[in-house]
Order: structure tokens, then C-alpha cells, then sequence
């Protein structure tokens, strides 16, 4: 039996390389501790340098065993395949299916080799036969860590499609685990907490069950998931820009509504060009390229979201973060930039969105034992008048330490 799965993440250690938060999977008799990380990627693709870590470059990672060998992994709720870096690892426990797999990210990195199984372990959730991609060498490594859990919507799954006619089970890791607990809720829930600078610094990840000190997210409204796109996209009402409410101007027209998709490993966000235009383009001094703005590193902009009636606000640290340009001075960028029409999407929230919420993602009949809906609940966890009294001390704080960084 599958309960008390809270995995909590505390604040370990901070430095400019990496935040290390071990896991603590609570009220268990036999609770396993793993680690989880705050590393800087390049996963994003924007073109602006970044050395030191920062709020618009993390990625999350966690460690979990493969054949009892350790590999730190990202969390991804936009993908659901596994893959690692086995370069150096003797494979004599895994079992080679045969086949091939490769996932190409959106940097042009690919991450592509041999179809595998082996043991796979994340904390207590054991699967004996997870089949995964072997990818030694791969490019699509960001700083350290050594490959990518997926914990997207398991249709989206490459590895299940191309074993789909064969004897191999290619089912995601979290399908596995649900398969194994049938009777237990099929969710996970992530909360991203924040350091008085503004970025992450630990916070709450759960399978199957809500942290306490978020129970109240059991009244938020289900947000209906776009089931056909395999992904967790919803329709978004609005966004308020400095107290003005903003509609329409979807990538696919006004009639389609807006559409986003809720990302961990996104760190930033993404929006239509006349969404991010409101929110940067009257600042004075602002400067826009490539769909992306400078700004002054004092702008405060106020940003809130509207799902199912219910106004999620972004802490104004979130809507802006510092980097050295190539000259070594310090300058500030706007953490939405333009959509890319060729992903068919208005809206990718990352991180910068996610640290203002509580998200529990429902699998539903995404998952083998399950035919109810999947579905999302968003608990707002920013008030937004204390973040804006709040946003001059931690942006100074930021900057202070972006310009103390070699």
C-alpha cells in the first residue's frame, strides 16, 4: 500500500553553482532520503548569457537509483520518458530490448540511444523493469546532471510508443508506480518555494497525496486538460497587466481562447507577442529583441493570471531577472518572451509562474488504471500586496549578489 508519499524538499545548502535540498518522504516507517537540486541549465534556449546561477536558468533534478547506481535526474511535467548519460556505466544488468530511442529538445541537444531495462528506484517507489533511453554521451545534459525524468502525461511517452508491438513493457516510471498502487490517487502536486532574492529554494514535492499545509487546494476548481495534446494544457481566461485584464490575441485567433501548458522544466515563461509587449514594452527604457525585453533592473511589473475564474498573482520578482551581459555589467530581462508559433501553444508557465502556485496534476485515464478525466487544481500561494512591498528589498538583494558573482 502507496501512503503518507510526501517527499518534502528542505534547504540544505546554498551557493553559486547549486542549491542542495534533500527529499524527506514523511510518516513512513521506512522513509528513504534523496537529493534534490537547483542547477543552472542551458535547456531554455534564451540568448542571453548567463555564468552564475539565477532564477531563469534552474532546473530541478532528483537522484534516483538505475541497476543501485546513482544518477541525478531532471523532473519534467512536459515530458514522461527517462533517459540517462550511461556513459562509463557497465550495463550488464540492463536487458537491451533492441530497438532505439531519441528525443530531440528544442536547443537541437539529443538525447538517443539503445531502449533499456533495469530496476529504477526513486525514494520508496521501486519499478523492477522501467524501461529507459541509454543515451552515453548525450548533449543533453545541463551542468552536471545525468539525465531526465519525465512526469508528463504517459501518452506522450516515445519509449511506450515504439515498444507498443512488442513483448516489452514501456510503460512510464510514474505509470509503473501507479500501476503497482492501483488503489492509491494518481497525482503528484509541486509547490517551488522562494528565497528572500527571489528564486527557489526548496519546497514540496508529493506522489499521491496533498501536503498538509496546502489542503486547501482540494477546493480549487479542476481545471479541464486538454486530454488530445498529451500534455498538461488547460484554457487560460485572461491576464491582468498593472490592473488591466487582457483577452484574446491567441496564436490560433480570439474565437480558439488561450491556451497554456503548466511546465517544470520550463524555467521561464512564454506568451503571445501582445501579452508580452503589455507587460514590458511601456516600461521606460525598455529595448526588445528577438522577443525578448531588457528592461531597467528597478521595473516592478504587476502580473496576474486568471484560470477558471480564479486570479493567480506573480511575485513582480518573478517577472523580471538579472544576468551579466558580455561586458560583465548587469542588466535585466524580462522572464516572459514571445511565443514560438511552431509549438501551437499561447502560453508555457515555468517555473517563474509555478513558484506562485501550488500544482497538482491529476493523471486520470492517462494512466493505466484509471478512466476518470485528468484534470489540474492551482492553489495561489502569493499575496500580491505584500509582494510588491516586498519586491524592492529582494530585487536589490538579487542584484547585489549577480554583481558580487565573478
Amino acid at each position: 500500500m502507496l501512503t503518507a508519499n510526501t517527499i518534502t524538499l528542505l534547504l540544505l545548502t546554498g551557493s553559486v553553482s547549486a542549491i542542495s535540498i534533500p527529499f524527506r518522504r514523511e510518516n513512513a516507517p521506512h522513509s528513504t532520503t534523496v537529493n534534490f537540486v537547483s542547477k543552472s541549465s542551458k535547456a531554455d534556449g534564451f540568448n542571453f548569457k548567463q555564468k552564475n546561477q539565477g532564477d531563469n536558468n534552474d532546473i530541478y533534478v532528483g537522484t534516483i537509483l538505475v541497476s543501485n547506481n546513482p544518477f541525478e535526474v531532471q523532473l519534467d511535467t512536459g515530458s514522461s520518458d527517462l533517459w540517462l548519460d550511461t556513459k562509463g556505466l557497465d550495463l550488464k544488468d540492463f536487458t537491451n530490448t533492441g530497438l532505439t530511442g531519441s528525443i530531440t529538445y528544442g536547443d537541437h541537444t539529443v538525447a538517443q540511444g539503445p531502449i533499456v531495462l533495469t530496476s529504477v528506484s526513486f525514494g520508496d517507489f521501486s519499478v523492477a523493469n522501467q524501461a529507459l533511453i541509454s543515451a552515453p554521451g548525450t548533449n543533453a545534459t545541463s551542468n552536471g546532471d545525468k539525465g531526465l525524468l519525465g512526469v508528463g502525461a504517459p501518452p506522450l511517452s516515445v519509449i511506450n510508443t515504439i515498444l507498443s508491438n512488442t513483448s516489452y513493457d514501456g510503460q512510464s516510471f510514474l505509470d509503473n508506480v501507479f500501476s503497482i498502487h492501483p488503489s492509491d490517487p494518481n497525482f503528484i502536486t509541486f509547490a517551488l518555494s522562494r528565497s528572500t532574492m527571489g528564486v527557489t529554494d526548496g519546497g514540496v514535492f508529493t506522489i499521491a497525496e496533498i501536503a498538509s499545509e496546502f489542503s486547501e487546494i482540494d477546493n480549487a476548481t479542476p481545471l479541464q486538460v486538454d486530454v488530445a495534446s498529451n500534455r498538461w494544457v488547460t484554457t487560460l481566461d485572461a491576464v491582468i497587466v498593472n490592473g488591466q485584464r487582457l483577452t484574446g490575441h491567441g496564436l490560433k485567433g480570439d474565437a480558439n481562447g488561450l491556451s497554456a501548458l503548466l511546465d517544470t522544466g520550463t524555467s521561464l515563461a512564454q506568451a503571445p507577442p501582445f501579452f508580452v509587449d503589455a507587460m514590458y514594452a511601456s516600461i521606460p527604457g525598455s529595448q526588445q529583441q528577438n522577443g525578448q525585453y531588457e528592461v531597467p533592473c528597478d521595473a516592478k511589473i504587476d502580473i496576474s493570471f486568471v484560470f477558471a475564474g480564479a486570479t493567480f498573482p506573480v511575485h513582480p520578482i518573478d517577472a523580471t531577472f538579472p544576468v551579466k551581459d558580455d561586458n560583465g555589467n548587469v542588466v535585466c530581462i524580462g522572464a516572459f518572451s514571445y511565443s514560438d508559433p511552431n509549438e501551437g501553444l499561447d502560453f508555457i508557465l515555468g517555473d517563474s509562474f509555478l513558484r506562485n502556485v501550488y500544482s497538482l496534476y491529476d493523471f486520470g485515464s492517462w494512466t493505466s488504471v484509471a478512466d476518470s478525466a485528468p484534470f489540474m487544481r492551482l492553489l495561489s500561494v502569493t499575496d500580491a500586496a505584500k509582494a510588491d512591498e516586498e519586491f524592492a528589498a529582494m530585487n536589490e538583494a538579487r542584484l547585489d549578489l549577480m554583481k558580487a558573482q565573478a
